[in-house]
């Protein structure tokens, strides 16, 4: 099996075109694509007005005891003097969304509509992520900033992502065996 490792960076990229894509934008759009932000930026983020329809998104794995579990595989693939080792396991991610502007609490709707529908099932499904059905319903959370109060409603979503990582691994040629006596006074030794 080829190994399946995304780093945080690009599951945040998959998650922010998959956003764009639930609420109907068009992916290949960067104003749109704009709209949908990654959290944390290090170069920060456009000011928005308090019309404008923005989402923020958080990705951070989370510690479950389902995301401890690791099953590992040794095959001789490579050559008799090596085998490779996969870990696999699943990780569980959440994404928090933050949305902000006039149409937030409907576009929060729209993407727990649409995150059911098959298409978009089958675009997480190719990427080895698969949603968790039990989604928190929207919350909504004006938020008053510069005498004004913002329209702003918070959501999450959980993932289940399939990790696979592979090394490759020296078989043992020879192996050396010391028989010792209780004095510490070598009884053996033998060379396979």
């Amino acid at each position: 099996m080829t190994e399946i490792n995304k780093t945080l960076s690009e599951f945040e990229n998959f998650i922010q075109t998959l956003i764009v894509s639930l609420l109907g934008w068009d992916i290949t759009d960067p104003v749109k694509t704009n709209d949908v932000r990654i959290a944390w930026e290090e170069g920060g983020q456009p000011a928005a007005s308090i019309t404008d329809n923005v989402v923020y998104v958080e990705c951070f794995e989370v510690d479950t005891p389902y995301n401890r579990l690791r099953e590992e595989t040794d095959t001789w693939e490579i050559s008799p003097d090596e085998f490779t080792k996969e870990t696999s396991y699943t990780r569980q991610m959440q994404v928090n969304l933050i949305l902000y502007g006039p149409d937030s609490f409907d576009n929060a709707q729209t993407i727990r509509d649409n995150i059911f529908y098959p298409d978009h099932q089958l675009t997480l499904q190719q990427n080895h992520i698969y949603l968790v059905h039990d989604i928190p319903s929207p919350k909504r959370v004006p938020e008053y900033f510069q005498g004004l109060w913002w329209k702003r409603v918070d959501m999450s979503l959980r993932f289940n992502e399939l990790v696979i990582k592979s090394i490759s691994v020296p078989a043992i040629i020879s192996a050396e065996i010391n028989v010792y006596d209780d004095n510490g006074l070598l009884i053996e030794e033998i060379t396979e």
